[in-house]
């Protein structure tokens, strides 16, 4: 940036060699004529006191810019930038130093400095503050018009000639002579804003329009720009008139200032468009996803759900915990969008621009942003209140599997346990079978007492059935398998006791003592491969071969009908026992157990009931009961058994 010394006289020169503004230029006439020094005051002072917002306002050219403060805000205001700190003192060097900062500033911006300097403008020289005033016009408010491939002067008055080019008795060439009848002024006018003035009837609009006439176009032209357009009265109207030649500079200003109220309000409305254009666009680029948004968050809200846990329910919890910790972010974003479309209603209505504020780019709404953000921030506690009623529910639900777990884990093993004892018991060896009896019938006590608990297991089976529990990690054991080992439980002990009582039975009935029975015991017990009280036929004969059978096929076929006489498969204890009893017994047992029911019958042929239960201890006579056939030999009555066959077969002697 050039510097300016103390004292230096300097002229301002454009770069654009039209714009010349050099003293030897200037008229010496007119330097001398108080008119044009009074109708350069007057233009300079209107031209610049409406960008100084400052008070009071600039009401003599020389006066006000001597400290140079409001020349620094003049250039603030008209050029939009920031120049340096001023000096606030009320010292003669420091009101040349902030003229000399507002030099260096008009320097910089393309304005050779030739011979003025800033001790000029601090001591009032009307010729260089206006020369300086002018300057700053010409470079802010002239030098950036554009017209075409015009600019500056040029191109405003291009701009001129076709603005009022449909108009009669106007032939804008110069900014001089050209405007003398006031006709261009009122065209401007007319031509922009046709309802603010009635051009027909200005007037004498005719090429000899008299002096009075143009005084009066001017002034009305004026008088309408300052009220409805903002545009400060800078001249005066007779000045021009009776002025051979009025002055450019003066009246370049004034028309200057209806190209930047028309030509640019018809561009700072472009821009608008363009910047409507911009929102809206901006609006479809993030109303689009923002509204995606916003619908996979209601689909989501409203989601159902089924989980069986209390692990299931809370990860849900925390995913819509997350979720809740993104809205402030999403009501962010919903604010900006909101804000985007405020902003093109705004400009609209501001502007008073005649478009629609529909979004060309996008199909959605501010209301269907609206409605459905508000519809998310409903969905929101209802999803948090039936998530939590969830969470409450597994919570009961796992507090039914835990207390099913309990009893279930006691019980299962309870039954596995007893049902282990019961074989232990139907297997050993040692001791009479009455111990063996007394200790099952302890057995089957215990188990009948322990039917409390599985009703109550029940209930809580009910329970969990109510609830739709339908898995419980805490246990194996389902109702079913406990439904199934408590049947199972019963059975055995039931059969465990008829099967002892029955080999009671036969030992008293088949005289065998307590030794050959756990001799009998022993062997099927090591025969009994499977440990379940059974050997299969495989089984059996090795058991006979062991105790020196000679089996041929038939043979064996031929027992296997004794043992096995419905064809299971399978050998029982009992049915070992009732043949081991047979192959051991003496040949004459059958008969000798025939002699003692004829004893018994007082020796008739059969026996009766009464007689069985009167004779014998209940059990025995029970037994008796149960495998003796009826009788039907002479002599028979209604209810006679036959005691000899039953004898018979029971030694082994007949196929009874």
């Amino acid at each position: 940036m050039n510097q300016i010394e103390p004292g230096v006289q300097y002229n301002y020169v454009y770069d654009e060699d039209e714009y010349m503004i050099q003293e030897e230029e200037w008229d010496r006439d007119l330097l001398l004529d108080p008119a044009w020094e009074k109708q350069q005051r007057k233009v300079s002072r209107r031209a610049v006191s409406p960008r100084v917002s400052v008070s009071p306002t600039i009401e003599n050219i020389e006066e006000d810019f001597r400290n140079g403060l409001k020349l620094m805000l003049l250039l603030e205001v008209i050029s939009g930038e920031r120049l340096p700190k001023p000096d606030r003192g009320k010292m003669r060097f420091h009101k040349i130093a902030n003229v000399n900062k507002a030099l260096d500033y008009i320097a910089s911006k393309g304005v050779k400095l030739v011979s003025i300097g800033a001790e000029e403008i601090v001591d009032g020289n009307v010729k260089m503050t206006l020369g300086m005033i002018w300057t700053i016009i010409l470079r802010f408010a002239i030098q950036d018009i554009s017209v075409e491939e015009t600019s500056a002067k040029e191109g405003l008055l291009l701009w001129c000639q076709r603005k009022t080019a449909p108009y009669r008795n106007v032939n804008i060439q110069n900014f001089h002579t050209s405007w003398k009848d006031g006709l261009g002024l009122c065209a401007l006018i007319h031509r922009h804003r046709p309802d603010l003035i009635d051009y027909p009837k200005l007037n004498n609009i005719a090429p000899q329009s008299t002096p009075p006439a143009c005084v009066g176009n001017i002034n009305l032209a004026m008088e309408i720009a300052e009220k409805h357009l903002d545009i400060p009265k800078m001249l005066d109207a007779e000045g021009v008139v009776n002025t051979p030649k009025p002055d450019e500079r003066a009246i370049m200003t004034y028309v200057s200032c209806f190209y930047h109220a028309f030509a640019g309000a018809e561009q700072r409305t472009e821009k608008l468009l363009e910047t409507i254009d911009q929102l809206h666009l901006e609006f479809a680029k993030r109303a689009a996803p923002f509204n995606n948004w916003m619908e996979g968050a209601m689909e989501d809200l409203q989601d159902m759900f089924i989980v069986h846990s209390i692990e299931e329910i809370q990860s849900l919890i925390t995913a819509h915990e997350q979720f809740k910790a993104t809205l402030p972010e999403a009501d962010g974003e919903r604010q900006s969008i909101m804000a985007i479309q405020n902003e093109v209603e705004k400009v609209i209505q501001s502007y008073n621009i005649r478009i629609s504020s529909s979004n060309p780019y996008s199909t959605v709404t501010m209301d269907e942003l609206r409605n459905k953000w508000d519809k998310v921030k409903q969905l929101v506690p209802i999803r948090d209140q039936s998530l939590q009623e969830e969470l409450a529910r597994q919570h009961a639900n796992e507090r039914l599997r835990r207390q099913f777990a309990a009893q279930a884990n006691a019980i299962g093993p309870w039954i596995q346990n007893k049902m282990e004892e019961i074989a232990r018991s139907s297997i050993q060896i040692t001791g009479a079978l009455e111990d063996q009896m007394n200790q099952l019938k302890q057995y089957e006590h215990n188990i009948i007492n322990y039917k409390n608990n599985i009703d109550k297991l029940e209930g809580d089976h009910q329970l969990i059935q109510e609830a739709l529990v339908f898995d419980n990690k805490h246990t194996n054991y389902t109702m079913e398998h406990i439904r199934v080992g408590w049947e199972l439980l019963l059975t055995t002990i039931a059969r465990t006791i008829n099967e002892v009582e029955t080999q009671i039975l036969t030992r008293d009935a088949k005289g065998i003592t307590q030794e050959q029975m756990n001799e009998f015991r022993a062997s099927f017990n090591h025969f009994d491969r499977r440990k379940n009280g059974l050997m299969d036929h495989e089984d059996f004969r090795a058991c006979l071969i062991s105790m020196g059978y000679d089996l041929g096929e038939a043979e064996f076929a031929r027992i296997m009908t004794l043992v096995d006489p419905n064809g299971q498969g399978t050998v029982t204890f009992q049915s070992f026992i009732d043949f081991m009893t047979r192959e051991t017994a003496d040949t004459d047992t059958a008969e000798q157990v025939i002699a003692s029911f004829r004893i018994l019958a007082s020796d008739k042929p059969y026996i009766l009931a009464e007689e069985l239960r009167r004779e014998l201890p209940p059990d025995q006579a029970q037994y008796c009961l149960g495998r003796m056939p009826a009788y039907k030999g002479p002599g028979a009555v209604p209810g006679a058994l036959d005691y000899a066959a039953f004898s018979s077969a029971l030694y082994g002697e007949s196929d009874l």
